[in-house]
């Protein structure tokens, strides 16, 4: 039966310009979806060593690698990586998973190569590797790719059928499982002022499916747990 675990990668610190620099810190989970066919990563999280990210947020990394095995996951099983988007901290430690394809949207490739958008050599996925993400598509039994922009133009959710029944990864949608259960979205936590109403859409959109479970990338906290 298909299943989703969380895994911790670490956390950082926010800096002073942070849209939630209040809260001093941003936990940084993943999920793996234990699916029949194969392991499915969601997100992997950032790497440690770049000279500005290290300055300005002070990561603590776990290696996605570690992650998995201590959660009893092989990594010669993951069959794929889904990227929610590909913000440092969602897609830094892809090149630890290199044997598996990556699935992300057109729209999200297109906005990585803007300036300060990301850390570009992260964001770069081989064409070997690349899947480009349909919206609504099945790439596993039960395993939905969802579009959900907002907090970036071309934000995924994944929904996937589970032994608890429909279970979302949410992703960065929405920054809480606080603003998902009150289906809100903060607009400082948009790709822009103009993108807030779409990310109010989205966040109905995923609400509006009934899950059972919802997950999220900086919260570890699940919705329905």
């Amino acid at each position: 039966m298909t299943a989703i675990r969380q895994l911790r990668l670490g956390r950082m610190s926010l800096p002073e310009s942070h849209p939630r620099a209040a809260e001093r810190i941003c936990e940084i989970c993943c999920y793996v979806i234990d699916h029949p066919d194969g392991l499915i990563v969601v997100d992997t999280g950032p790497r440690a060593g770049h000279p500005l990210i290290d300055k300005l947020y002070a990561p603590e990394v776990t290696p996605v690698t570690n992650a998995l095995a201590a959660s009893g996951f092989d990594e010669r099983n993951v069959a794929a990586v889904i990227n929610t988007h590909l913000h440092f901290d969602h897609c830094g430690q892809n090149h630890l998973l290199g044997h598996a394809p990556v699935w992300v949207t057109e729209a999200e490739l297109q906005v990585s190569t803007t300036e300060r958008y990301t850390v570009p050599e992260w964001a770069h996925i081989e064409p070997s590797r690349l899947r480009l993400a349909a919206d609504g598509e099945l790439i596993a039994a039960g395993v939905q790719l969802l579009h959900t922009p907002g907090h970036s133009p071309g934000h995924l959710s994944v929904a996937v059928q589970t032994e608890w029944g429909l279970e979302i990864v949410v992703g960065q949608a929405c920054y809480s499982c606080a603003e998902f259960e009150a289906a809100t979205t903060v607009a400082s936590d948009m790709h822009g002022p103009s993108w807030h109403s779409v990310g109010l859409d989205s966040m109905a959109h995923l609400r509006s499916l009934n899950p059972t479970r919802a997950h999220f990338s900086h919260d570890a906290q699940e919705f329905g747990a």
